[in-house]
């Protein structure tokens, strides 16, 4: 396996506690998964500021002292100077990496200030995974009144079409540009997207959108993310939940979010759905695992919001939106199953 990290610019994470734990976070994810198997990793980091690339390397060496020496042997860390495109491309092409298993991270400064193009190039590669980064306040803040920004945002989305986010009502805004962007994930070759939306105490937004061409890389990336140390401070929100009900960081989290929006996909079905549907479903278009989701219709029909054809919950199982009891005065409990 080889794992690659591209930074356009060394900067703290948005949202991390301790700034100075973030730039040797790779290498120290790396070497916990290596612990755990037999594999040899490669990390990769590009940035075009040599007094950062010193920085780096001095990071790196002080993280790599802390692990063992079988350790330190199975992980490589190449850490290169140059704008990341096409150095990163021109990196990959040299150590022939392209076409191996890849994690590419592309960290934004802003932005999103990714080349469509660079993400063209990765996704001719079916084994290649990209997560890219990017604060949506950005575009919607600077961009309609400033050529360049309004350029860049161009060649990151690989079109126009993003552009009309500048005619849509605030409250629309950073919806659009998330999908627009998983339009643009999309349209360079990663045929599955996940997004996730990261508040931090202040409210600020990044989202964070990977895409593959395996639904399994989905699965292990939802793992991954729900096992994301809880002290950074950094809650999820599922932006198909109507509530926008904040996800504290747990393995096994509030499955509310999950039922509301399980319910409403059943409800759009006359004669319902199969719970190998639901989950499929909760795969591609959740931040939620399809394990958790037979618990999810059992407590949906637990509160008599769905029925299930046979009892037994198994992927075969029909799932029906229960049908309306006949209203015989005002009640103020319907809510409370939610």
């Amino acid at each position: 396996m080889t794992i690659n990290r591209s930074l356009g610019k060394v900067r703290p994470p948005l949202f991390a506690k301790h700034p100075s734990r973030g730039r040797s976070t790779s290498l120290e994810h790396c070497s916990r998964a290596l612990h755990r198997f037999p594999k040899r990793m490669r990390l990769i980091l590009m940035e075009e500021d040599h007094r950062r690339v010193e920085e780096l390397q001095r990071q790196m060496t002080l993280a790599q002292s802390r692990h063992a020496d079988d350790i330190t042997a199975r992980l490589s860390v190449d850490i290169g100077q140059g704008d990341f495109h096409p150095a990163l491309l021109s990196k990959l092409q040299s150590t022939g990496r392209l076409g191996k298993p890849l994690f590419v991270l592309l960290d934004s400064f802003g932005g999103p200030d990714i080349p469509y193009s660079l993400l063209h190039e990765l996704g001719r590669y079916r084994s290649t995974e990209v997560m890219v980064t990017f604060e949506p306040a950005f575009l919607t803040r600077f961009a309609e009144r400033h050529d360049g920004h309004r350029q860049l945002g161009d060649e990151a989305f690989g079109s126009q079409e993003w552009q009309d986010v500048f005619r849509q009502p605030s409250s629309h805004k950073f919806t659009f540009l998330r999908e627009q962007y998983r339009a643009t994930l999309r349209q360079a070759g990663f045929t599955h997207t996940l997004y996730f939306e990261m508040v931090d105490e202040g409210g600020r937004k990044l989202y964070l959108i990977f895409g593959t061409q395996h639904e399994r890389g989905l699965e292990k990336m939802k793992d991954a993310m729900w096992k994301v140390d809880p002290s950074y401070g950094v809650r999820y929100r599922d932006p198909r939940d109507a509530e926008q009900q904040m996800l504290d960081l747990e393995f096994e989290p509030d499955t509310a979010p999950l039922r509301r929006i399980l319910h409403d996909f059943i409800s759009e079905a006359p004669n319902g759905r199969s719970v190998a549907e639901l989950q499929r479903y909760t795969l591609l278009e959740t931040v939620y695992r399809p394990a958790q989701v037979i618990t999810a219709v059992r407590q949906l029909r637990e509160s008599g919001a769905v029925t299930t054809e046979p009892r037994a919950i198994n992927t075969k199982t029909r799932v029906s939106t229960a049908p309306k009891p006949r209203q015989t005065g005002p009640s103020g409990e319907q809510g409370a199953l939610w």
